[in-house]
């Protein structure tokens, strides 16, 4: 996902001015804001368009004719700052002082099967741990993990995640890695052990896996 800065100056003006008019806002009151001309305007709401930052559609005008008007989609809301983490954070913090650290390993385990059944189907058609592992390195790609299967010299099979998608909420409460954990077990159906983990120190997290 783009960050905010990564836009020029004046798109990131037209996105803020957008935060502010949750409304949505038309070509021309935007063109007013941003002191650009109609055709300046229509060329940065293209390119935001194609990136699904913004959304559009007519709304009443009081000279009685439609009128477009252009607002942020749930992407480009996005792209300002949300606090998920600490939030998290939080509630993980809330949970383990009234049930403890037993309890809250369980329901990160129970929250990383829960994750596993959206993508079962996936595996649960594949024949071998080989292609189980293939899909699943997949699959957390998908869930932004940056991970490959590797199989090392000794023939034991590994996958690598390059991001760790939890890892500032993991700083404070190592036991989340408990969910990933849960997750690649539940769709692997194999053993799989946390041999080196980003928030220890490690240079990546890796998984080693073992058929049960």
């Amino acid at each position: 996902m783009a960050e905010l800065l990564s836009f020029s100056a004046r798109q990131q003006s037209l996105l803020k001015a957008l935060l502010h008019g949750r409304a949505g806002m038309s070509v021309d009151e935007i063109a007013d804001h941003l002191e650009i001309s109609r055709n300046a305007t229509n060329q940065h709401l293209s390119s935001l368009a194609r990136l699904e930052l913004i959304d559009s559609k007519l709304r009443p005008s009081s000279g009685g004719r439609p009128v477009r008007g252009y607002f942020l989609s749930a992407r480009g809301l996005e792209l300002f700052p949300r606090r998920y983490a600490h939030f998290s954070k939080t509630l993980i913090d809330w949970f383990r002082s009234i049930y403890g650290e037993q309890a809250l390993l369980n329901c990160l385990s129970d929250l990383g099967e829960q994750i596993a059944e959206e993508y079962a189907p996936r595996t649960a058609v594949l024949n071998s741990l080989a292609l189980k592992i293939g899909e699943v390195s997949l699959i957390m790609n998908e869930l932004g993990y940056e991970a490959i299967a590797q199989t090392t010299d000794d023939g034991a099979s590994e996958i690598i995640a390059n991001n760790c998608v939890y890892h500032e909420l993991a700083a404070d409460c190592r036991q989340v890695c408990e969910l990933d954990l849960s997750l690649m077990e539940t769709l692997l159906e194999a053993r799989v052990d946390h041999l080196e983990c980003m928030v220890r120190g490690g240079h990546c997290c890796r998984f080693g896996i073992t058929p049960r």
